[in-house]
């Protein structure tokens, strides 16, 4: 059941928290410890009533890497991820048709560009942060669901009620703000009115994780198979794992394929059974396509599945998560605070919903073109791609996020992914972040560019927790890789105010930035929206 109504007051919770999260999974648990780590109260609703310890996502890019850097879970993360060294895309007959090679190069966010892993072990570490630093802060509710929204002038009451037991006696909870990161079948979605707009992609997959008996037979190959007879895409779900996804043809039934003698049967063609596996996990998922068409309502807003569904041929599915997290987390608590006005939220949703549709688009279209059923069909795609291949490098896209007043206008660097490299600052070398943490960094590329700054700019920039800092040159800090000389090159630019989520406000000269970001912080979105129509 999904309820929403407005109410002037009524005196439900006493206990008031700053931000209420409705599911504790790796998006929900990720939020939880941002808005922790600034201090603020967070209450988390979750219906199940223990961690899922199955495997589900098995991939993750560099941008989502540097967010995790930013929960210190990161050390104890890697050991449960691997590297591969391409993407391999192959005919029915095992013949190479295009690859895409260097997923395990460093990226713009200084980590390697692809990642596979555990998502069991990644809540477990989540969840055990989230325990052991911040267990005065987050209270997490198991075993409970929403059933109804009342939002107030000053918050959101929820009413709850044990799962599965809707005639159980119903408890209220009520927080400031209320996160939605409750998945595909998001109740705070509902509640707020929002739906889901389909993108074009709607296919039955069964999906199936293996642990080779013997550890030395695993591989982290990444191979999707073009065969119109079964599609087939093969990776690997972090150290000891393999996953395979088997795409269901016309006629073929889920509950006659989600068990373990239809997974063992596709299994056998790529050389495992019984004797040399484990089967851990089969399950019939439903592909699709789809982003919300609204983010936030008043003071109800949504991340992860909630927000956007994406097939899986471009593994973004949690990455657009741990995105909507990181972008989300820097507004609320700049809001909670004081240091900004409400409408500082507003941004959010025009900003992700542009850039997850990006992504969801570009995995539609390789979805198009893996999914091709038709014998000749596929044979002519095959040889396109052959010819595509030997015409350069093949490129994930990097899309640049919606308009807003947080992203300058008319600046050609302003809403791009920003870069972190290695810096030696004293006696520490590290990848930035480590050294002077994640909010508001104003850069100088060889010079310190607060020195030109006016009292009221450097006073606004430690109001919100921002950094100065010059890197290069005489300055402190050594750029170790050369990684910031080459991203100033490419801007053309000695300055660039990046945000706490890592794109780019704007570049150029700093006292400039300073000043329009001043100015962007109190500007409305929906008048932002107007003029620009």
């Amino acid at each position: 059941m999904t309820s929403v109504s407005q109410h002037p007051d009524d005196g439900a919770s006493e206990n008031l928290a700053d931000v209420a999260i409705v599911g504790y999974g790796p998006v929900g648990q990720a939020l939880a410890l941002k808005l922790a780590h600034g201090g603020h109260r967070v209450v988390v609703i979750e219906r199940w009533p223990q961690l899922y310890g199955l495997p589900r996502a098995v991939g993750l890019d560099h941008e989502a890497m540097r967010v995790l850097q930013s929960l210190d879970i990161i050390d104890e993360f890697e050991a449960n991820t691997c590297l591969s060294h391409v993407y391999e895309w192959r005919n029915g007959q095992g013949e190479l048709l295009v690859a895409f090679p260097g997923l395990d190069e460093t990226a713009e966010s200084g980590w390697p560009r692809q990642f596979g892993f555990s998502q069991p072990a990644l809540e477990r570490l989540l969840d055990e942060r989230i325990g052991r630093a911040y267990a005065d802060r987050v209270t997490v509710h198991r075993n409970l669901t929403v059933v109804a929204a009342t939002q107030h002038p000053d918050k959101v009451v929820l009413e709850t009620r044990p799962t599965g037991e809707m005639d159980g006696k119903p408890r209220p909870i009520a927080a400031r703000y209320v996160v939605g990161c409750d998945g595909a079948g998001s109740f705070v979605r509902d509640a707020m009115g929002a739906s889901l707009v389909d993108l074009g992609f709607v296919a039955d997959w069964l999906v199936v994780d293996v642990q080779p008996r013997d550890p030395s037979q695993w591989s982290a190959d990444v191979i999707q198979v073009c065969d119109p007879q079964g599609p087939t895409t093969m990776v690997p779900g972090g150290p000891g794992r393999r996953r395979f996804e088997f795409m269901m043809l016309a006629g073929e039934q889920k509950d006659e394929q989600n068990n373990p003698q239809a997974a063992w049967a596709r299994l056998e063609r790529w050389g495992w059974t019984p004797t040399n596996a484990i089967l851990e996990r089969h399950a019939v998922y439903t592909f699709r396509a789809a982003v919300a068409d609204r983010w936030r309502r008043e003071r109800l807003m949504i991340a992860g599945d909630a927000a956007h569904l994406t097939p899986p041929f471009a593994a973004q599915g949690l990455c657009a998560g741990l995105r909507d997290v990181i972008a989300l987390a820097w507004r609320l608590d700049a809001v909670l605070r004081g240091e900004a006005e409400e409408t500082l939220l507003d941004s959010y949703g025009p900003e992700r919903q542009a850039h997850a549709t990006a992504l969801i688009e570009f995995a539609v279209m390789l979805g198009k073109i893996i999914c091709v059923l038709d014998p000749a069909k596929a044979a002519e795609r095959d040889q396109q791609l052959r010819h595509d291949a030997g015409r350069g490098e093949q490129k994930w896209p990097a899309p640049r996020l919606g308009r807003s007043p947080l992203v300058r206008e008319d600046d050609p660097g302003a809403g791009w992914l920003g870069v972190q490299g290695r810096v030696q600052l004293g006696d520490r070398t590290a990848r930035l972040d480590d050294l002077i943490g994640s909010g508001f960094v104003l850069i100088g590329h060889g010079h310190d560019p607060s020195a030109t700054l006016t009292a009221e700019q450097r006073q606004f920039l430690a109001r919100i927790g921002a950094t100065a800092i010059g890197i290069g040159g005489s300055c402190a800090a050594r750029d170790v890789d050369g990684t910031y000389a080459r991203w100033f090159q490419q801007l053309g630019t000695t300055a660039v105010l990046v945000r706490p989520d890592f794109y780019v406000f704007g570049s150029g000269d700093a006292p400039v930035l300073v000043s329009d970001l001043m100015a962007a912080w109190k500007r409305d979105v929906s008048t932002f929206t107007a003029e620009a129509a």
